[in-house]
């Protein structure tokens, strides 16, 4: 049976609460689940992937809930093989889910989908003007996040809601900051982050919030439909 959909991830991310936004259009037979880290020790990973002094630093999530700065480039070169042998596997669409933007991957039969350089000018395109409240889980985040969204016609504005370690109560209180201090629609951009937060945000201060995990799912499913 020919595979259909991989799914990447770099550390620990939950992507089991994807699933169902894909499997309308695919079974999940059809869907590979594959982490480049999540499964290594914190010693293995640091001992092949450690910060170089000049090298960008990348940020992930480790088994045990260990958030570290890894090499950027090292992750890439590592991420580039792994897209390889399952773009020679006949997926149709390999889906990338970090959020970090890459500069050199590539692939030749297949479609690769990287949220980092789809998700800014949706985003954008979407809100038209609007003024938009981000929230991110840690505070090492908002060094990235200028770049990131350049594109938006007003600079947005931001909290901090963890959705591993915080609370629900963390997550409304942070979205009423951003809705009193000016924001016209929210933004969940975490890979932690899924429908039950959207929900419970939306339903509590009544806005639209925009989740990016719902949306780089939806475009994925659509190229599988």
């Amino acid at each position: 049976m020919k595979q259909t959909l991989a799914i990447i991830t770099i550390g620990v991310v939950p992507v089991s609460e994807m699933l169902p936004l894909l499997t309308d259009h695919v079974s999940e037979e059809k869907i590979k689940l594959f982490s480049l880290l999540g499964n290594l020790s914190h010693e293995e990973v640091m001992t092949e992937y450690a910060l170089s002094p000049g090298e960008e630093p990348l940020m992930t999530l480790l088994s045990g809930n260990v958030l570290v700065d890894l090499g950027k480039q090292k992750v890439e070169r590592a991420l580039q093989d792994v897209i390889e042998v399952l773009d020679n596997q006949g997926f149709d669409v390999i889906l990338l889910m970090c959020s970090h933007r890459f500069s050199n991957l590539t692939v030749r039969k297949g479609i690769l989908l990287e949220p980092e350089r789809i998700i800014p000018p949706l985003v954008a395109s979407i809100v038209d003007g609007h003024q938009v409240g981000i929230i991110i889980p840690v505070p090492e985040m908002l060094k990235f996040q200028h770049k990131k969204w350049q594109l938006l016609q007003c600079e947005p504005l931001y909290e901090l809601a963890n959705p591993i370690h915080g609370t629900e109560q963390d997550l409304i209180e942070a979205g009423e900051k951003l809705v009193k201090d000016g924001a016209g629609v929210l933004l969940l951009d975490c890979l932690g982050f899924h429908q039950k937060h959207r929900d419970l945000l939306q339903k509590s201060l009544d806005v639209p919030v925009l989740l990016s995990n719902v949306l780089i799912a939806r475009l994925a499913s659509e190229l599988l439909a």
